[in-house]
């Protein structure tokens, strides 16, 4: 093992032969400054590697032939070796992105890039208090060098704010090192930990100055404008180094000196961190710059290091793992950020369009993004997780609300920046050029990120038990993206069928159901996408990976499991649903609701697992502690992705927006992972010992009124997707009203219900987005008279709306019927009453869609327009066959259906004689039903040719006995406006409120931002003044009321 002094040697040692070599060039000098950082990566990752795969034990390096405190001594211990490898690696990709630019420097910004890093590791291993303000001054004067070396304002002015700000830390920490050494006799971090300082009023001023000093190289809010300047001012390329290595140094600073006090101080540093985490994702919120954005957000996740720190009583033995997860991810996702900044060079927002012309680069800005965000499978994932159930283990539920609204704010300002660089309006003339130096730096990052994360997963035994397989396909998708459209769609589908096939087998009851509508219905809506051409970049990896999530609900066994495929299943629909031409708003709202929706999850989970050894699905069955909180926070979060009313702002415009055949996946399928969790949610609630009625009753209302809402919606909609988008806010009613019922009958209703909405819808959503490719427009009143030129388009939507309308024979009645009996028996009578004048109110909507696209008169520009793609018309008419088998045939389904509902409500079943059930109210047969509407159809059509033979038969554009006006202009269409007169009636019950309130919050939100940014002048003498006012509050908080 190579000694750990000889860090410190070997970068004094080279430091100095550069200037005496220094004749030899720049080249020189650089390769011998990253050969050199080469060489600490190399000793501290031997210690590293013998402490977590060896038996070494943490050693002591004395100087000078003293023990303390006598001399400086050094630790390497495993914590230490950690820090000190995460420093040096990105220390060396550091100086690789930076060569040559300190080439142009000259060959003294390569001696003082290596003191600091030098310097950083000593911060780490020294157990001298001395010693330590000696390298942090060090580190600081190396700091201030390399941001003064740039040119520019900006450069000065951060440089100078900087050195201000330091000389005052430093200061601090040289006054608590006299006090202490007065108060104790040693300098010694370890006899310090041993004195009890915080005894005396001595001890206790010596205590304050030492963490104050600590906590401010944190840049706690507000005290930190200085180093928000420091992130924005610099080098790109330095501003990620100072954000990574210098953060984490800082931290572990923090870490050490904190046992000098011992717990005392725990809960400030938790406050303070709480403020600093929540208040600088706040301000990031209304920033419109990259780099400050950033720099926000670096403090930010400062702040939660800190707080993570101050609330390590309830981590216990988890708290290296926890700091691990969010420290890696920030030290690797936000040095990668700031060094695309670097090469991209878009120094607004809005300009960060132009990353999308090279979609790898897009591609490394996804994956910081989600990385910082908290999404697996990065290691922020598993550690949030873990820090949650941790707080919730320790009754930390406030804690729980902070982290998770910081966490929430963040993720606002990330996906509004991510959103931009995929559909933002690129239509700037400058570019930016890839140069080797920088972009290896960054796919080394990437690469080790994603390993990380995996490593993260298997250091715990839930997270072994995750099931990465489909993520592998992913990746698999992704490395051959160049190849055409027939090529992956083909591998999809095939990958798709072959997973379902070899998990079939393990599938039962429940299960199977959901995962016939993920897996089979993601390959049916996967054939249309035989349909378009090229290479369609970008897909199909999205397309698998919400499949791949949807999947991992089904085969989850612990909450864990479960978290990560709702995760996976977020991140991949977002994806899919911001492809669409107009759809960056509509995806932005998506994912904010989506994000939302994650975290009640996370913490109705939370409560769910308190005391739990090993927290499988079945802990939801009776939920012993705050159950009505537990379910209500799930309930909650499951309903964000049903879209019930109050949380369905984000689905008309993603689903109305999407690319025609992502709509019946985000509406038929990815609406059914809700439904899933609604159903586990119910099923716990079933087998509780406590009594959890008002919940159900309340989940009733909410999906009568969502019903109400979504139909009434529908009907004055002129976008044809946007009304089977809110149609299916009120399908999604019926379902939850459904199985809210919490019988026999209610719930078979419900599993009817979801049934028939996967097929109608998937029907409805593929044909009318193949018109919409076909016609160049989503618009009912530019359609109109298409029923000649797509007449099978026609026949499938007619067969959608009949069954979706309820009305015999199709499988829509079975469900009405099923409802009338459930609603009856369970004496909802104004609930039910609101559900079937819902049913009523479809017809108008559905009658608009029919007869506005398919009837009247034909448009000019459309006369040459083709029947739809077979590709799209191959699965709509899979779909109808399903939806004809069940309407025939529903007692091949209900019955064993039936007899799985049996065992949670054992009571009240439909009785079967054959193809006829039987209720308290009455029996029905769907095969008679359907065979009774059949004769009497052929009946009354062999009549109506009998009595209309001699009939003038009347043409499309015979407008003088049709009685329609010429088709220009367009708002002259009937379908135009068509229920303008209903609309000034009920208008209200479109919610016009709920849309104000949410816009009415988001307002609140960048204003409170903006009010609260005016702190940052950028004035130095204002940003020195907060630091004095920082600390003179502190101290009448900490201490002032003790001493």
């Amino acid at each position: 093992m190579v000694s750990p002094i000889y860090i410190v040697a070997a970068a004094l040692g080279v430091g100095f032969a550069i200037g005496v070599l220094g004749k030899l060039g720049k080249n020189f000098s650089g390769i011998l400054a990253l050969l050199t950082i080469g060489f600490m990566t190399f000793v501290s990752s031997e210690w590293l590697y013998a402490f977590y795969f060896g038996d070494q034990i943490p050693t002591y390096v004395f100087t000078a032939g003293f023990k303390p405190p006598l001399s400086i001594n050094l630790l390497m211990g495993p914590q230490e070796a950690m820090m000190s490898t995460l420093i040096n690696i990105i220390g060396l990709l550091g100086g690789i992105y930076l060569f040559f630019n300190f080439g142009r420097k000259g060959r003294n910004a390569f001696v003082v890039y290596l003191v600091y890093i030098m310097s950083l590791n000593v911060m780490i291993m020294t157990r001298d208090l001395f010693n330590l303000f000696v390298f942090l001054e060090i580190s600081s004067i190396a700091t201030a060098g390399l941001i003064l070396i740039e040119k520019g304002n900006r450069a000065v002015g951060a440089g100078f704010k900087y050195i201000i700000a330091t000389s005052i830390i430093s200061s601090i920490l040289l006054i608590g090192t006299i006090f202490a050494y007065f108060f104790s006799g040693s300098l010694n971090i370890d006899d310090l930990v041993n004195a009890n300082l915080t005894s005396t009023s001595g001890g206790l001023i010596a205590v304050f100055l030492i963490l104050v000093a600590a906590i401010l190289e944190m840049k706690p809010f507000p005290a930190n404008g200085w180093g928000l300047d420091v992130y924005e001012g610099s080098h790109q390329g330095f501003s990620a180094v100072v954000s990574a290595a210098t953060a984490t140094a800082s931290y572990f600073m923090l870490y050490k000196l904190l046992a000098i006090a011992g717990h005392s101080w725990d809960q400030y540093i938790a406050i303070i961190g709480a403020v600093t985490f929540v208040g600088s994702n706040l301000l990031g919120v209304k920033q419109k710059f990259a780099r400050r954005l950033l720099a926000y957000s670096s403090v930010g996740q400062l702040g939660l290091l800190m707080l993570i720190l101050g609330l390590r009583s309830y981590l216990g033995e988890n708290l290296n793992y926890v700091v691990f997860g969010i420290l890696i991810t920030n030290l690797l996702a936000k040095t990668g950020f700031f060094w695309l900044t670097g090469i991209v060079k878009a120094k607004h927002l809005t300009e960060w369009a132009i990353i999308r012309r090279k979609p790898f680069f897009l591609f490394l800005m996804g994956t910081f993004v989600f990385a910082l965000i908290g999404f697996p499978p990065f290691p922020s994932f598993f550690a949030k997780w873990t820090f949650i159930m941790s707080l919730a283990n320790g009754g930390g539920f406030a804690w729980i609300a902070v982290i998770l609204t910081g966490s929430f704010l963040e993720a606002i300002y990330y996906f509004r920046w991510f959103g931009i660089a995929v559909k933002g309006e690129d239509n700037y003339k400058f570019d930016f050029h890839i140069r080797w130096h920088k972009i290896t730096p960054i796919i080394i990052l990437t690469v080790i990120l994603y390993i990380t994360g995996y490593l993260t997963a298997q250091y715990t035994e839930l997270g072994r038990m995750i099931n990465f397989i489909p993520l592998f396909f992913v990746l698999a998708l992704f490395v051959i993206d160049f190849l055409p459209v027939y090529i992956k769609n083909t591998i999809a589908i095939i990958g798709m069928s072959v997973y379902f096939y070899f998990i079939y087998p393990g599938l039962n009851d429940l299960k199977l159901i959901f995962e016939i509508i993920f897996l089979v219905g993601g390959v049916l809506t996967l054939i249309a996408g035989y349909a378009y051409k090229g290479k369609r970049k970008g897909f199909y990896p999205v397309a698998i990976l919400m499949y791949a999530g949807l999947t991992g609900l089904i085969e989850a066994n612990t909450t864990l499991q479960f978290f990560f495929g709702w995760e996976l299943m977020t991140a991949g629909s977002y994806f899919l649903i911001i492809r669409g031409k107009r759809s960056m708003p509509h995806a932005l709202s998506y994912m904010l609701f989506s994000v939302a929706g994650a975290y009640a999850i996370l913490a109705g989970l939370s409560i769910a697992n308190i005391h739990i050894a090993m927290p499988t699905l079945d802990i939801l069955n009776n939920i012993q502690y705050f159950p009505q909180w537990a379910y209500g926070l799930l309930l909650v979060g499951f309903l964000t992705k049903t879209a019930s009313v109050g949380l369905h702002i984000w689905l008309p415009g993603a689903h109305g927006e999407a690319e025609s055949d992502v709509s019946p996946m985000v509406s038929a399928i990815l609406l059914k992972a809700g439904v899933y969790g609604v159903l586990l949610a119910l099923i716990g609630m079933s087998k509780s010992d406590f009594d959890l009625s008002n919940l159900a009753y309340i989940l009733g209302w909410v999906g009568a009124l969502t019903a109400l809402f979504g139909n009434i919606s529908s009907v004055f909609q002129e976008d044809a997707k946007r009304l089977l988008a809110y149609s299916s806010i009120g399908q999604l009613g019926y379902i939850v009203f459904a199985f809210a019922i919490m019988t026999h009958l209610g719930w078979l209703t419900g599993f009817t219900y979801v049934i028939n909405h996967f097929l109608y819808k998937a029907v409805l959503f593929l044909t009318i987005g193949a018109v919409v490719l076909r016609v160049g427009t989503h618009n009912m009143y530019e359609m109109g008279g298409l029923i000649k030129k797509m007449p099978l388009a026609f026949i499938a939507v007619l067969i959608g709306i009949i069954s979706l309308s309820g009305i015999p024979p199709l499988s829509g009645f079975t469900g009405k019927w099923l409802f009338y009996n459930a609603i009856i028996e369970k004496g909802w009578y104004l609930q039910g009453t609101i559900i079937f004048f819902s049913g009523g109110i479809a017809f108008l909507y559905l009658y608009r869609l029919i007869q506005t696209i398919f009837l009247g008169q034909l448009k000019d520009n459309h006369r040459n327009v083709k029947e739809i793609s077979i590709w799209f018309l191959i699965p709509i008419y899979t779909l109808i066959i399903g939806i004809l088998v069940f309407s025939a045939k529903p007692q091949w389904v209900l019955q064993p259906l039936g007899d799985m509902i049996a065992q949670y409500f054992p009571s009240g079943q439909l009785r079967w004689d054959g193809a006829y059930a039987y209720t308290q109210m009455g029996h029905w047969t769907g095969s008679g039903v359907m065979m009774t509407i059949g004769v009497l159809f052929i009946s009354a059509l062999i009549l109506l040719k009998l009595f209309t033979r001699k009939a003038h038969k009347l043409e499309q554009f015979d407008i003088v006995f049709s009685g329609e006006r010429p088709e220009r202009p367009e708002t002259t269409h009937v379908a135009y406006n068509m229920y303008a007169g209903f609309y000034k009636a009920v208008w209200p019950l479109t919610l016009p409120l709920v849309e104000q309130f949410w816009s009415w919050m988001t307002e609140l939100v960048h204003e409170t931002a903006g009010f609260t940014r005016r702190i940052y002048s950028g004035n130095g003498q204002a940003y020195m003044l907060h630091i004095v006012l920082y600390i003179i509050v502190l101290f009448f908080i900490t201490i002032g009321g003790i001493i």
